[in-house]
């Protein structure tokens, strides 16, 4: 499945990182302290891979700027009480970014996550020297557009038909069809193989050691 492309790009929360339930917790937890109607945890994993300000925009609509504002500083305030580790990987993770890399793979990172999120989530899990590429939201437009993909197949010269973007939710296979680039959907995250499946990836996978089948 994978072998025949040259760069693979992944998502990051729910794709390389179990954080999805944290994520949601935090989401929640802030509605509340603010007494706010918590959102659904389905309606928190679905604002997974936006930035974090269009998250809050989508999620909380009727709040003010300011209080938008404050809802982000929140968020991110609950979000960093909890250390990033290597026990935050997926089991499957470091097998797969080891056999991508032995197989001489371009491996990227294109997440929602702000620049300081993932140099904190790349340094706990040691995952920093697997990657040529990282692109963030925080610098870049928000998923679904297809900017960062845009961007990481130009520093790479890569061509498209030789990119690859696994993600676990609709936003990162939707970025993918607006880059003219291939996806495969994983169901380790925000979204099920049903949804996934209607983006019209190569393949749906429930880990990642699947992309070296078929």
């Amino acid at each position: 499945m994978i072998t025949q492309y040259d760069l693979i790009i992944f998502d990051w929360d729910g794709t390389l990182v179990d954080s999805i339930d944290w994520i949601v917790e935090c989401i929640q937890a802030i509605a509340k302290h603010q007494g706010i109607d918590q959102p659904s945890q389905q309606a928190c994993k679905d604002i997974i891979g936006l930035s974090l300000s269009e998250a809050m925009v989508t999620l909380f609509p009727e709040l003010s700027d300011d209080e938008k504002i404050a809802m982000v500083a929140a968020y991110r305030e609950v979000y960093l009480a909890k250390k990033i580790s290597t026990k935050d990987l997926f089991v499957d993770t470091l097998p797969t970014l080891e056999k991508l890399k032995q197989m001489g793979k371009t491996l990227a990172v294109a997440t929602g996550k702000g620049q300081s999120g993932l140099d904190r989530s790349l340094d706990g899990t040691g995952l920093r020297p697997y990657f040529d590429h990282l692109r963030c939201a925080e610098k870049m437009q928000s998923k679904p557009s297809p900017h960062m993909l845009f961007d990481i197949l130009d520093e790479s010269g890569i061509q498209p038909d030789k990119a690859i973007m696994i993600g676990d939710s609709t936003l990162d296979l939707k970025m993918a069809n607006n880059a003219g680039v291939s996806s495969i959907g994983v169901t380790t995250g925000a979204h099920s193989h049903e949804i996934l499946s209607k983006q019209m990836p190569v393949a749906c996978i429930n880990n990642l050691m699947e992309i070296f089948e078929g």
